[in-house]
């Protein structure tokens, strides 16, 4: 069998000669060691030692040949299913000097391996303490590095076990990356799925109106917009909220700037007598504006899902309390419906700005909303039940009846925050005071008080 196996060495470096002088005859043929201890030729074991060519499987043997002061060439032999194969390819002075210095290093800490006993006790020690500084630094990366290293290479010491306890929890450290070391830990996305969700509808919207606003008349360019409209939409809001802080008060808030831009834009022009076309395109534009003003003023003020949630509601109470004010007045047509505008506006902003230190959650402002829906509902109850016949007094009772819904939802759920943690909750900071123990040696003392206004 070794007899067969020189025979094959032979057959590489026979091929390796004739190889190199195919490539150019002109140039030197020198062939050079890495090291002393490798020699010309590097053989598999050699290459599994050193390391070398990690992206070769079943690797023979090779060798280096210098082919000028600047210019090198590798010669290798590797195996498969087809058979063994030769590759001959070029390779810098500087790759060459490079390995050559990774061989050296190698060689150097395999002199050190040598040593037993205590020497490996203490190498093991000292890079569990190393795995243990690249934690404290927050360098898991490293750490895992180190702690796998460390349990191959030395098994059987005392570090070796720890650090196998250990190992499971930095693996999750390295990549769940959750812990509050990790930057991005305290992103909130909370509110990414409610942002996604209104996306993908805005986007439906967008694909129907985008074929309307550009007068396209081919069925094509309709069934485009059906299309791509809402995955177009969701692809991008993905990739913009990824990684970005998404809470469920920023959700809400840009949800209402699409809302309300469409809705501004769609009513104004109408107010305004545009043609048809122009109204779709000015809420097409305004509902964009909307969002971006929103993602805007998102990022600049932070909404708590409560008072997001009481402003958001404040489009649809005050364009239904504008429409009662224009029943009550006898408004029609423009005049009613720049009334629901208007009321829309002021609701949006009277609630912005009142509520804004506010501590309610989103669950509370709903069920206030349904008992302004009950209260309304009780309203035309009552219209039907006395007959009325004028607008006036349809819409008055109803409006009236909104009011007094609202007003007994809010008192009837004023407990029902109670004890929650809401984001809008003042906490008192601990204040530290130094004391005196019982052995005269001072202590920090945290002197706690919590105080939660809501």
């Amino acid at each position: 069998m070794s007899r067969i196996w020189k025979v094959n060495s032979l057959v590489i470096l026979l091929c390796f000669s004739l190889s190199g002088h195919a490539l150019g005859q002109d140039e030197i043929q020198e062939v050079v060691s890495l090291s002393d201890s490798i020699g010309p030729v590097i053989d598999s074991l050699e290459k599994e030692a050193y390391h070398l060519f990690p992206e070769v499987k079943a690797f023979q043997k090779g060798q280096i040949v210098r082919l000028s002061e600047s210019k090198f060439r590798l010669d290798y032999g590797y195996q498969d299913l087809a058979g063994t194969h030769f590759v001959s390819r070029r390779i810098s002075k500087e790759a060459v000097e490079l390995t050559r210095f990774h061989v050296r290093l190698t060689e150097d800490y395999g002199r050190l391996a040598e040593a037993e006993g205590e020497a490996r006790g203490v190498e093991a020690n000292l890079m569990y303490r190393l795995a243990l500084k690249s934690a404290s630094q927050a360098r898991y990366d490293l750490a895992s590095a180190l702690i796998l290293d460390l349990v191959e290479s030395y098994p059987k010491t005392p570090e070796a076990l720890e650090a196998k306890r250990l190992q499971p929890h930095i693996s999750r450290l390295l990549s769940t990356r959750k812990a509050l070391i990790f930057k991005g830990s305290l992103i909130d996305r909370s509110g990414r799925t409610e942002l996604l969700i209104f996306s993908g509808y805005y986007g439906l919207w967008l694909g129907v109106a985008t074929p309307i606003s550009l007068q396209a008349e081919s069925p094509q360019a309709f069934s485009m917009g059906l299309l791509l409209g809402g995955p177009a939409s969701l692809w991008i809001a993905h990739g913009l909220t990824q990684n970005a802080n998404v809470s469920r008060g920023k959700a809400t808030i840009i949800s209402l700037g699409g809302h309300l831009g469409t809705w501004q834009g769609i009513g104004w022009a109408a107010v305004a007598d545009q043609e048809a076309i122009n109204v779709i395109r000015f809420g097409e534009i305004s509902g964009l504006a909307g969002i971006g003003a929103a993602a805007h003023l998102s990022n600049r003020i932070e909404f708590s899902e409560g008072h997001a949630a009481l402003t958001s509601s404040g489009l649809q109470w005050g364009a239904w309390f504008g429409l009662v004010l224009a029943a009550v007045v006898d408004h029609e047509g423009d005049d009613l419906l720049r009334d629901m505008l208007l009321g829309s506006d002021i609701a949006i902003l009277g609630t912005g700005f009142l509520t804004k230190d506010v501590g309610i959650s989103q669950a509370r402002v709903r069920l206030i909303n349904l008992g302004g829906v009950v209260g309304t509902v009780f309203g035309f109850g009552v219209d039907l039940l006395i007959e009325a016949d004028e607008a006036s007094t349809i819409f008055g009772i109803a409006g009236i009846g909104s009011i007094a819904g609202l007003v007994a939802a809010a008192n009837l759920t004023k407990n029902y925050d109670q004890d929650r943690a809401l984001s809008r909750a003042k906490l008192e900071i601990p204040q530290f005071s130094l004391i005196q123990n019982s052995q005269n040696k001072e202590e920090i003392i945290p002197r706690i008080g919590f105080r939660l206004d809501f």
